[in-house]
């Protein structure tokens, strides 16, 4: 048996009308898909930012030698807190609407590179007994090993504001360096290395 067909469209009219096709089921899929995707990696980012080594030493109360001890912190679980929520919500994704010609785009967008909305929040900053507002969060994402006191000392003790040390006359203040950081490495960059194959199987989900 001999069956033959013909075709009653051009080839351009059938891949046009292929590609729209294509296009509406993406664009019933896809929206859905990518907000499950940003709630999912949201949620991780936070379980990778408290795997910080950093950020569990700040969580350390009265622990000497602690970030938390260091910077003399007496808010540092509300710290904590608020710096893991603020990089976690400042990752978004957007995705633009896929068109007859199947062209679209999801971009993501994360915390800007100089961490600006990061920096302003207030609990990154310490005020001390005498009214002096320490910034500690802009040290310890961006000044690396640089001094940032002069003329004072870190002392470790079970005194002081965290229970973890007072800061003495003499010397200079610096981030300790296993937790220094500057603006290409940090302990926001450095939550994410090696998390590459799980970033890359969440991504991908979204067009399973």
């Amino acid at each position: 048996m001999t069956i033959s067909l013909e075709l009653i469209e051009s080839f351009s009219t059938i891949e046009d009308n292929i590609y729209k096709s294509l296009a509406v089921e993406l664009n019933k899929k896809l929206p859905g898909r990518v907000r499950r995707g940003t709630s999912l990696l949201k949620r991780r980012i936070k379980d990778w930012m408290m795997e910080s080594v950093e950020i569990n030493s700040l969580l350390l109360h009265g622990i000497p030698s602690s970030l938390n001890a260091v910077f003399g912190l007496t808010a540092s679980r509300q710290a904590v807190d608020a710096i893991v929520s603020a990089i976690s919500n400042s990752f978004v994704i957007e995705f633009k609407p896929i068109s007859r010609k199947l062209t679209g785009s999801v971009t993501f967008h994360f915390q800007p590179k100089d961490f600006a909305e990061l920096l302003g929040l207030p609990e990154g900053h310490q005020f001390t007994e005498v009214g002096t507002d320490l910034h500690w969060l802009e040290w310890l994402l961006l000044k690396g090993d640089l001094v940032v006191v002069k003329g004072y000392v870190y002392e470790p003790s079970h005194k002081g504001r965290s229970g973890g040390g007072t800061m003495g006359i003499g010397g200079v203040f610096r981030v300790p360096p296993q937790f220094s950081g500057t603006v290409d490495d940090n302990f926001i960059t450095r939550a994410f290395l090696g998390r590459d194959k799980e970033l890359a199987r969440i991504l991908t989900s979204f067009l399973e």
